[in-house]
C-alpha cells in the first residue's frame, strides 16, 4: 500500500467500510485507503460464534425502512439471498415487573386497555394525548413523553426504552435528535396518536386498500432482519472482502495536518499518509482528538458527548432447565435495585439458527448510566450476575451451557438536548475547513441504518453523483 491517496478513510467500522465500498464501486479510479487502529474491522458491529451459538456484539439485526439502509447495501454486496427475517415473535416486547413478572407491552387499543403496566388513571391520561397542545421547543425524551402521555407512561415506558437500547438517560436524551419522526408527528398533526393513525391510513390508501384499519407494528415496515447462520458479522465480512486491498489494520492515526492542498495523517509509528480528502469515520472523542488543532471549539463539543459503558452478556441454557421459555423479542426493565439487566434479546426465539436445537440463548445489555459499576466487574462476575437475574425471570434450574461477555467502553453516543444544533454548526465549520468529512453514529443517528446512510452521504459528496437506491 502506497502512502498517497485520493481519499483516506480513518476508521474501519461499519461506516468507514461502507464509505470505502461506495467509493470503489462508483469511482474505481479513485485511490482509497482505510486505516483501522484495531485488529479487526466492523467496530461495534460483529458476532461471536462458538459451539453453535451466535451472539451479536452490537446490533442484533436491522429493520427495513426507507431507502439507502442496510437492506440496500446487502443487496449491492450480493447478500440478498442470505437475509433472514425474524420469527413473528419478534413483534412482541415485554417489560419486567417486580423482578420476575414479564408484562407484554401493549400493541393495540385492546391490549392497552387490558395492560397491567398502567393504572386506570394512567391510561386515561395517556388517551388525553389527542388534546394536548403542541410545543415546538426542544426537550428531553422523558419530559416529552410525560407532557404528552403523562408521567406514568414516561416512567413505565420512556425510561426503560432508552436504557434498554442505548444505556442512556431519557431525562437527558433529546427527543428532537433521537426521535425526529415523533416530533414531526407532533408538529404536523399536534397529536402523536392522530399523526400515527393518519400516516398509516395514508400508506394504506396508497397501497389501494378500500377498508382502512388500525395500524399494526408490521405495517410500519419494522420487521427485524439478520443474516442466516452468521448474524451481523456477515455484513462486516462482505464489506471487508469488497475493499480488502484498501484496508490496513493496526494503523492508528495520531495527528492530522495540512499538507499543501491536501492532508497528512501521521500514524503512531511516525509514518505519514497523504490524501486529498480525509473521512473521519470515528467515534466522537476520537475524531475530536484529530480535529482539535484545527477546530478547537467543535472538538470540545464532540468530546463532551456522553458515551455510557455497556456490557453485552450472552448466556445459553438447555430448554429443559427453564421453567418458563422466553417469548417475544425480549424484555426491558424499569430501573430497580434488584436487577442489573437493562434489556434482553431472546436470540433463539427470534433467530432459531443462532442456537443449537434444544437450547435457549438470551443476550442482555447491562451497565449504562444507571449502573456504572457493572462495567468494572470481571467477566466471570458479570456473567454470574446476569445468570442470577435470568434465573428469577425464567425459573432457571441448571447452570449455563454457554456464556459470552463483552464490555464496550464509551459505546453509544447520547444525543442530549441541543445536540442537533451543535452538530449542524460544527459540520458547517468542517465544511469550511475543506477536504475533511465526518461520518458515523455521532451525527445523524446511532443505528446501523443511520451509519450506512451517513456513509452514502459522504460518498455522494466525494463522488459528486448521488447513488440511486431502491425504495
Amino acid at each position: 500500500m502506497s502512502n498517497e491517496f485520493d481519499v483516506l478513510v480513518v476508521g474501519g467500522g461499519i461506516t468507514g467500510l461502507t464509505v470505502a465500498q461506495q467509493l470503489t464501486a462508483r469511482s474505481p479510479r479513485t485511490s482509497v485507503a482505510v486505516l483501522e487502529a484495531g485488529d479487526r474491522t466492523g467496530g461495534i458491529v460483529g458476532s461471536y460464534r462458538r459451539e453453535g451459538f451466535t451472539v451479536d456484539t452490537g446490533p442484533h439485526g436491522f429493520v427495513v425502512y426507507g431507502p439507502g439502509g442496510v437492506s440496500d447495501l446487502a443487496t449491492e454486496l450480493g447478500l440478498a439471498d442470505e437475509l433472514m427475517a425474524a420469527e413473528p415473535a419478534a413483534q412482541r416486547l415485554f417489560l419486567l415487573r417486580d423482578d420476575h413478572v414479564l408484562e407484554p407491552m401493549p400493541t393495540s387499543v385492546t391490549s392497552f386497555l387490558r395492560s397491567a403496566l398502567l393504572s386506570p388513571m394512567g391510561k386515561l391520561r395517556a388517551a388525553a394525548e389527542i388534546v394536548m397542545p403542541r410545543r415546538l421547543a426542544e426537550e428531553p425524551f422523558f419530559h416529552f413523553t410525560a407532557r404528552r402521555f403523562g408521567v406514568e407512561v414516561a416512567r413505565a415506558l420512556a425510561v426503560p426504552a432508552v436504557l434498554g437500547v442505548t444505556g442512556g438517560d431519557s431525562k437527558n436524551l433529546s427527543v428532537d435528535a433521537k426521535f425526529p419522526f415523533i416530533r414531526y408527528l407532533e408538529k404536523e398533526y399536534r397529536s402523536i396518536l392522530v399523526g400515527a393513525l393518519r400516516t398509516t391510513w395514508q400508506q394504506q390508501r396508497a397501497a389501494g386498500k378500500r377498508i382502512l384499519t388500525l395500524p399494526k407494528f408490521e405495517e410500519f415496515g419494522m420487521r427485524l432482519f439478520s443474516f442466516r447462520g452468521q448474524g451481523m458479522q456477515r455484513l462486516v465480512d462482505a464489506l471487508e472482502k469488497s475493499v480488502a486491498e484498501h484496508v490496513r489494520l493496526g494503523a492508528r492515526v495520531s495527528a492530522l495536518d495540512r499538507d499543501g492542498d491536501g492532508w497528512r495523517a501521521t500514524l503512531t509509528s511516525g509514518e505519514p499518509v497523504r490524501a486529498a480528502q480525509v473521512v473521519l469515520a470515528l467515534p466522537a472523542y476520537a475524531a475530536a482528538a484529530l480535529l482539535g488543532p484545527h477546530l478547537p471549539r467543535f472538538a470540545a463539543t464532540l468530546t463532551e458527548i456522553p458515551h455510557p459503558d455497556v456490557r453485552v452478556v450472552g448466556i445459553g441454557y438447555r430448554e429443559a432447565d427453564l421453567a418458563r421459555q422466553p417469548d417475544g423479542i425480549g424484555f426491558l426493565t424499569i430501573p430497580t435495585e434488584h436487577t442489573h439487566i437493562l434489556g434482553t434479546i431472546h436470540t433463539s426465539t427470534i433467530f432459531p439458527d443462532q442456537a443449537p436445537p434444544g437450547t435457549v440463548l438470551i443476550r442482555t445489555l447491562a451497565g449504562g448510566v444507571q449502573d456504572r459499576g457493572f462495567a468494572e466487574l470481571s467477566s466471570v462476575d458479570a456473567v454470574e450476575t446476569v445468570h442470577q437475574d435470568l434465573r428469577r425471570v425464567f425459573g432457571v434450574r441448571g447452570r449455563p451451557v454457554f456464556s459470552f461477555d463483552h464490555l464496550w467502553r464509551r459505546a453509544i453516543p447520547e444525543y442530549q438536548v441541543g445536540h442537533r444544533n451543535r452538530i449542524d454548526a460544527g459540520l458547517a465549520e468542517v465544511a469550511r475547513l475543506g477536504g475533511v468529512h465526518l461520518a458515523g453514529n455521532t451525527y445523524h443517528g446511532v443505528g446501523i441504518n443511520d451509519c450506512v446512510r451517513d456513509a452514502r452521504r459522504v460518498a455522494d459528496d466525494l463522488v459528486g453523483t448521488p447513488v440511486t437506491v431502491s425504495s
